[in-house]
């Protein structure tokens, strides 16, 4: 640690600071606010298969890193089990696999916006019926929407079952942080950089892996 604290002093120490703050663009709302955005497009794909995929443009989600909505969202969207949406298309034959969700990084997280998208592979069948089978993707997010994590509308105990699978899912990425496979060091120190532009000192090493708070609001 010695000698690599010497190498980083030597090399970086003579780059100037030149005092200047982080550059932000959350002044700029709404990037995707055109009448082009709210279509559907028709993609001929190299390869032969059927995949539906719907996205959306919010708000910007970055300074949630420590709640992780959109981490939550995608853990109920992409669940496989009894009720689910992938559960009810394959009982339909028209979806081989769903997931959504968003990659926190670069292109669908950043301070002007955040990308939230699904994503469903459809069987022959399905492609027939992607109208309908889109239509049960935003019925889905709808009743999300509706019955919660929301203290308005829910009772103690829907609120109590929320809040449990928000401690679920804190326990799975927390497992898998503290279990992971030792990774190339120059991807952990390039991952760690990425990190200190994006999180406070105290959250650079699990910023983008774990969960920290429930806050059902955001």
């Amino acid at each position: 640690l010695d000698t690599l604290e010497k190498w980083v002093t030597e090399i970086f120490s003579e780059i100037p600071n030149n005092g200047l703050p982080k550059p932000s663009f959350g002044h700029l709302t709404q990037p995707f606010d055109t009448p082009e955005f709210h279509k559907l497009y028709r993609v001929v794909p190299v390869r032969k298969v059927h995949s539906l995929s719907i996205t959306w443009a919010l708000p910007p989600q970055e300074q949630y890193y420590r709640v992780k909505p959109l981490h939550y969202i995608s853990w109920l969207v992409g669940h496989e089990g009894k009720g689910s949406v992938l559960s009810f298309l394959r009982k339909k034959f028209w979806a081989l696999a769903l997931y959504g969700g968003n990659g926190e990084t670069g292109f669908e997280q950043n301070s002007t916006y955040s990308i939230f998208s699904i994503s469903v592979t459809l069987t022959d069948e399905g492609y027939k019926h992607f109208y309908e089978v889109a239509h049960v993707v935003f019925q889905y997010v709808k009743m999300l929407q509706k019955r919660g994590p929301d203290k308005r509308q829910s009772t103690f105990i829907l609120f109590f079952l929320l809040y449990r699978i928000w401690e679920e899912i804190q326990k799975i990425e927390a497992n898998e942080f503290h279990y992971q496979e030792q990774t190339d060091p120059v991807d952990y120190v390039e991952s760690l950089c990425e990190n200190m532009q994006l999180f406070q000192k105290e959250d650079f090493l699990t910023g983008d892996q774990l969960l920290f708070e429930y806050k059902p609001e955001v």
